[in-house]
């Protein structure tokens, strides 16, 4: 694990409101040793990264409003470091209008060996494991498998916040990240859709897992076509629905009895690439349960495993070929409060010693298609793929 302080520069101006006086944390898939499951593979990169926010810039979005925030002991009397963000803020009132580049050409989208990623299975090699987990289902070992892969490409040392920024302008997401730990030669471009786990000051926790994806429309016909498709699918509802009571089994460990609900089921969601099924899980916290009580609980989230949890995580080691690094964990913060607010960590760039690695996979039910199910891992990586090629394309002219 590893603890470090510079982070908090790098990202403390682009989390949002969210952001409170706080530790923040990003964990590796791995971590799942922690709550009772081996690890068949290891991972380059750290466990875990935490580091101390304890000076912020919050953007509100919504209200176009911008705080400077400190923490300090009753003692303390001097904002020097308040007073000196102030001055460099107003100073940038002039390049506040500053947009960013229109791109030259319409985007293409490009599958992933074209974008000069090199995949960790073939198309062949990954209806193979599809079709591995579908007879472990028939076999009665699991219900539902999360099966992922991972694709690389060596990008060297380009602008990684440039990156990320591109990122988020193609793929908007509510739960995106952007972290930059440089004595670890590590940094996360995260553009995620889904929570994982928040727990806010009335002691109410809340899951939001994702099950269920398909690709937008071209047309608003096609549009409205697809997200009916995927809303009134059997396939996807079971998807959501196994994971649903496979959370609401995670948070009754550490809520109040009867107090799980569901607020909303099979909702879906449309992003800027794919729209999304979405569920909506609540619990009462027990007051004796701490923070990281509630975390133990339901880590790692059972949309990244399947279910049953453990088997499932057990069956997946043996057929996955690497560790799963930072992809399908989670990325957030714990506050001061003893509130907390965890992603998963999807639709993600991960870099590490100038190497661009990408996850994707999707849940795995009886009905599932090995040709779909791949055609559905390729969709949920366009984004983080199509990014990269194109940031550097870019790059490379505007070096020219």
């Amino acid at each position: 694990m590893l603890g470090n302080k510079e982070a908090s520069v790098s990202i403390g101006a682009l989390l949002g409101v969210r952001v409170l006086l706080e530790p923040y944390m990003c964990t590796k898939y791995n971590l799942k040793v922690e709550c009772g499951i081996s690890n068949h593979h290891k991972s380059s990169t750290p466990d875990a990264c935490f580091f101390f926010a304890d000076n912020l810039i919050v953007i509100d979005h919504n209200y176009d409003d911008v705080y400077i925030m400190s923490l300090h002991d009753g003692q303390t009397t001097t904002t020097q470091w308040l007073d000196d963000t102030e001055k460099k803020l107003l100073g940038l009132k002039a390049s506040a209008a500053k947009k960013f580049k229109v791109d030259r050409v319409q985007p293409v989208m490009h599958s992933p060996s074209e974008a000069g990623f090199v995949t960790e299975k073939s198309r062949e090699q990954y209806m193979k494991d599809v079709e591995k987990c579908l007879k472990l289902i028939k076999d009665g070992e699991s219900y539902e498998l999360c099966l992922t892969t991972q694709m690389r490409k060596k990008i060297g040392q380009i602008d990684y916040l440039g990156l990320y920024l591109k990122l988020r302008e193609k793929n908007p997401a509510p739960y995106a990240a952007w972290l930059n730990f440089s004595k670890e030669n590590l940094c996360v471009c995260c553009s995620s859709p889904e929570r994982f786990l928040q727990l806010d000051g009335n002691g109410i926790l809340e899951a939001k897992p994702i099950k269920g994806t398909i690709a937008r429309g071209l047309t608003k016909e096609e549009d409205e076509l697809l997200k009916f498709q995927l809303q009134y699918s059997e396939k996807e509802q079971s998807e959501n629905l196994m994971i649903v009571d496979l959370l609401r089994n995670d948070l009754g460990r550490v809520c109040e009895p009867r107090s799980i609900h569901v607020p909303c089921l099979i909702d879906v969601e449309s992003y800027a690439t794919v729209h999304t099924m979405v569920s909506t899980i609540r619990g009462k916290k027990q007051p004796k349960m701490s923070p990281v009580d509630c975390v133990r609980a339901a880590f790692p989230s059972g949309t990244t495993t399947g279910a049953p949890k453990l088997r499932s995580m057990e069956l997946l080691d043996a057929i996955e070929n690497s560790s799963r690094g930072i992809y399908s964990s989670s990325i957030g913060f714990f506050s001061y409060n003893q509130t907390f607010d965890l992603n998963i960590v999807i639709r993600t760039i991960v870099i590490h010693d100038g190497e661009a690695s990408i996850g994707g996979g999707g849940a795995l039910v009886a009905l599932s298609n090995p040709e779909s199910e791949y055609e559905e891992m390729i969709l949920k990586t366009r984004a983080t793929v199509n990014t990269v090629l194109e940031f550097q394309k870019y790059s490379i002219l505007d070096y020219e």
